[in-house]
């Protein structure tokens, strides 16, 4: 029997997930019921099928279901009575509980009664176009009068027929083919929306083209000349919604849009095919890497905004653009060729699809590069604070006076944020994760958001980053929720088929929320089909090469594999990522085996590991007030450097040995299976490891692990750092943990992913959650001669409990936290050393689980281990040397020493016949091998100096 080593956890884990699901997210559009008006009190009854539903009244002895064509339909309480009904079924108490497989979360809580539907004058497909009501009764008593969900009857009755189609505006020989998946409306038309002569002007709505209705499929379809490429378009439907309970005439976008209007106001018709549409050489455009091995990988995380918005080398109409990528002399280029050159292999955009967030009219928006005076007139209160009303009187920037301002900024004058967030409803800038359109390029991005141009510089961006930068390109998708549900103006699923594709509480009806927003419910097959064809689309007409999840546990691991199968049938190298977290009303596979990290193992599908990301940064990504202090990891001096809030406990001692096994094991690509003796001396698997009272261990191959210390989420690694660093640390010393902490990630067997600007000292001005933060706290200084260090105190709702540890840091750290322009290159060169260290060999990047478990080992472990000090050993020698990996190498040794003491001579490894890797020995005292003396071994021992990271490999010998 195995011994598992589980620490008591270090804090309610459900708890941190659910808010770390707010990250990043506009919380302000949750969608629920309004109070009913018709006498029904819930939502608790749905269908399992198209024969079975289930009420939430265990102790029922009869359920009724009722139908209102009209949605007129009404239960008076008082008489106990359904008015207005059209007509009514009785049920059998369900004889099998065949449900079960598709409501495991409910078996316990419900109960099943059948209807036989044939045995009334209308179909039950006519039944779901209506108002649904159901009655569940003991004897003559009522128990309950529920509005009915109808989600799984829809797959039962259409799915199989539906998923065959193609849906959308399908432009063909001088016509156009439209589809809508739309089975509960009961009319549907096509509306032609003409563009007005006169430039902003609106669009001029046309005669509506009947639609006509396949029972089969569920879906609407017409043919017609009447538009083609460039046309614009919406869907008006008749449709019973459950949020007014009645029957609402609606005009909605198309959910398989493919390009749209400003504002995504209308859907436009577009052939992706049209010449016009392509840059040259489109067509024959390959991508520069393999992604057969995805552990060959290293993946840099941008933000299309944050990546030139604010940069004085990119021309200014396209500052913050797809087409600022194509700009090959502009600093930011520049800088990413040299990373690629380097060795990082991808870029990874933060959400680049259609998103409700950012307003794309450009006359309408507010900018910090426009003068303050402007943002006075659409925030008055500005003028209410005396400091800020002086700035509305001059005729400077908005970026300029934050710049005045943020040398006076304090938590009682917190003058930036204030700005900050009065500019937010107005800027450019978001994150993105607001989902509008699934499967058309974000407006904002473009220099014209008005049509198809759009899809043209997306597609040149796609084409530089591969062609001139030299790397893949990796889509984040946000297929979790919506921004909306309902009947809210950026609703548009839940307008086409109300009650379908969010996934609504099974009691109240309401959309489920754990997301942030509305969440979907791709356990849906329609959803899911959608979900494949917008994938599809990416990969053939985009030529994406992989794919960021978000939440990924909120969606089945079944779909995941499906929509994986789908893009690999167009591109076999598609490779999947995401976040694999376990929370909310899905969580511990309630309603279905997720795509959490756990789940993952054998698929092939990474996942990001907060294993070694806590383990190093130290605490956990939600720590508030003096914990953001007390809470030190790995990278930033845990017991070899404590700060003013450690006691140098044996606690203490214990939790920075742990944590330097956690590192140890991440390092080893996280594999579940993995051999590592731990700090008491045991030698355990890495599922018995423990991570917060979970197994820390769950990957299968270091492949479905994407190992990180930074990324958009929380702090930066440098902000994170200066709260857990001693005072009077140097600053060339912090600059040298930054890499430190790094090196972990590049040089694991994991998949390294990599926050843009971390190798440029990015400062986020402590920002937590930057995500509708503006341009200000979110840049990057690609000239390496500033960061946003002490900027600004962040947002107050994210963190105006952090503010006084804020400026106590900052106050005590003196210029040490600063980073000097000598620091930002400094760093810069240690980044890319590491990069090229990672892509020197093939023992960096093994990614098979068994061939790590063979040859991957780790010393200075157990109960004598020196704190602070990771020493891994990869195993190319005698019977193991395969050519194919290393042929020159037939070992390396990775050691890294992060502490402010040399390691001098350290023996607990024979070292004979390996030396300095080549790029660190070249390097000189520029190297991160280097600090007052280079790392180097003498008579098999090793020395490394403090706060050092030092490569060893040792020559083939045939």
């Amino acid at each position: 029997m195995k011994r598992t080593h589980f620490l008591q956890p270090l804090g309610a884990s459900v708890a941190i997930a659910t808010i770390m699901a707010l990250t990043g997210c506009n919380t302000d559009k949750e969608t629920k019921l309004p109070p009913r008006d018709i006498g029904t009190t819930d939502a608790s009854v749905l269908f399992a099928d198209a024969d079975t539903l289930l009420t939430h009244q265990t102790n029922a002895t009869s359920l009724t279901l009722y139908y209102s064509a009209d949605g007129t339909m009404r239960y008076n309480p008082d008489t106990q009575q359904v008015e207005n009904a059209t007509a009514s079924v009785e049920s059998t108490l369900a004889t099998q509980d065949h449900w079960q497989l598709s409501f495991p979360h409910l078996q316990d809580d419900v109960k099943g009664f059948d209807f036989d539907f044939a045995s009334t004058d209308i179909a039950l497909k006519q039944w779901l176009k209506g108002q649904l009501l159901a009655i569940a009764k003991d004897g003559d008593t009522v128990l309950t009068a529920t509005d009915v969900q109808p989600a799984r009857a829809l797959d039962a009755l259409y799915a199989e027929h539906a998923e065959k189609l193609n849906f959308g505006a399908i432009p063909d020989a001088g016509h156009t083919e439209f589809r809508l998946w739309a089975p509960t409306a009961q009319q549907v038309s096509l509306v032609p929306y003409q563009s007005a002569s006169e430039e902003g002007a609106p669009k001029q709505r046309q005669t509506p083209i009947t639609m006509d209705f396949d029972a089969e499929s569920g879906s609407w379809h017409v043919a017609t000349t009447a538009l083609n490429h460039g046309d614009y378009y919406r869907y008006q439907l008749s449709v019973y919604h459950p949020e007014t309970h009645r029957i609402e005439r609606l005009e909605v976008t198309d959910p398989y849009s493919h390009s749209l209007s400003t504002n995504s106001s209308y859907s436009q018709v577009v052939d992706l095919n049209a010449p016009a549409l392509k840059p040259s050489g489109w067509d024959t455009l390959s991508t520069p890497h393999s992604q057969q091995n995805p552990a060959n990988s290293v993946i840099y995380e941008a933000h299309v905004r944050d990546f030139s918005a604010l940069d004085q080398s990119t021309p200014p109409n396209l500052r913050g653009k797809y087409l600022a990528f194509t700009q090959n002399t502009t600093e930011p280029v520049k800088h990413l060729t040299a990373l690629a050159q380097s060795g990082v292999t991808h870029l990874h955009l933060l959400p680049v699809f259609d998103i409700a967030s950012i307003n794309e009219d450009a006359a309408q928006r507010i900018d910090v590069t426009d003068r303050f005076s402007t943002l006075c007139d659409k925030a008055p209160s500005l003028k209410e604070t005396p400091r800020l009303a002086s700035e509305c009187d001059n005729h400077q920037t908005i970026q300029a006076a934050l710049t005045d301002l943020a040398t006076q900024d304090s938590a009682d004058t917190p003058y930036v944020q204030t700005v900050m967030a009065a500019m937010r409803q107005y800027d450019s800038f978001n994150w993105g994760y607001d989902p509008f359109h699934y499967t058309v390029p974000e407006g904002s991005y473009a220099t014209e958001p008005e049509g198809t141009a759009r899809i043209l510089e997306f597609r040149k961006m796609i084409m530089a980053i591969k062609q001139n930068i030299g790397m893949n390109v990796v889509m984040d998708v946000v297929y979790n929720h919506t921004h909306q549900a309902g009947l809210g103006p950026y609703s548009v699923l839940d307008k086409v088929v109300p009650w379908y594709y969010q996934r609504l509480n099974p009691v109240t009806g309401d959309v489920e929320q754990s997301t942030c927003c509305s969440n979907t419910a791709p356990e849906h097959r329609m959803f899911a089909k959608l979900i494949d064809d917008s994938i599809a689309t990416w990969v053939k007409d985009y030529k994406i090469d992989a794919f960021r999840w978000d939440l990924m546990g909120h969606h089945p691991l079944a779909q995941i594999e499906h929509t994986l199968a789908v893009a690999r049938g167009i591109n076999s190298d598609v490779y999947f990522y995401g976040e694999g977290w376990n929370f909310g009303e899905v969580a511990n596979d309630r309603q279905f085996v997720q795509a959490t990290q756990a789940n993952l193992a054998g698929t092939g599908i990474g996942s990001f590991s907060d294993r070694l990301r806590d383990a190093v940064r130290g605490g956990g990504p939600f720590d508030g007030g003096e914990y953001l202090r007390k809470n030190q990891g790995f990278g930033n001096g845990q017991w070899v450097a404590p700060n003013d809030l450690q006691q140098h406990s044996n606690g203490e001692r214990a939790s920075a040995l742990h944590n330097a096994d956690l590192v140890r094991l991440g390092m080893a690509g996280n594999l579940k299976d993995f051999q590592l003796q731990i700090a008491n001396g045991d030698t355990v698997r890495g599922d018995e490891v423990d991570y917060n009272g979970q197994p820390a261990g769950y990957a299968q191959d270091a492949w479905e692990v994407q190992n990180y210390v930074s990324k958009h989420d929380n702090q930066t690694l440098w902000d994170n750092n200066q709260y857990k660093f001693p005072y009077a640390m140097p600053l060339a010393t912090r600059v040298r943990a930054q890499a430190v902490s790094l090196s972990t990630a590049l040089l694991g067997q994991g998949v390294p992913f990599i926050h843009m600007g971390s190798e440029l000292l990015r400062s986020k001005s402590m920002q937590r959650d930057s995500y509708d933060s503006g341009d200000w706290y979110n840049r990057v200084d690609f000239s390496q001669q500033t960061t946003q260090w002490d900027q600004g105190l962040p947002r107050e709702d994210k963190d105006g409990y952090n503010w006084p540890m804020i400026e106590t840091v900052i106050a005590n750290h003196n210029s040490e936290a600063k980073p000097t322009p000598q620091a930002i290159s400094n760093m810069d060169s240690y980044f890319n050393e590491l990069v090229a260290l990672r892509m020197s060999s093939g023992l960096f990047h093994l990614g098979q689980g068994s061939v790590i478990n063979q040859r991957v080992s780790f010393h200075n472990t157990g109960v004598s281990q020196k704190p602070g000090l990771i020493v891994m050993q990869i195993d190319n020698s005698g019977s193991l040397h395969d050519s194919t990996i290393d042929a020159t190498r037939d070992g390396i040794i990775v050691a890294i020493n992060a502490s402010g003491t040399a390691v001098n001579d350290f023996d607990n490894i024979n070292a004979t016949g390996y030396q300095l890797h080549s790029l660190q020995a070249n390097a000189g005292n520029s190297s991160i091998a280097y600090s007052q003396q280079a790392a180097h071994i003498t008579n098999g021992k090793l020395t490394v100096p403090a706060w050092s990271v030092a490569v060893f490999e040792k020559p083939h010998q045939p």
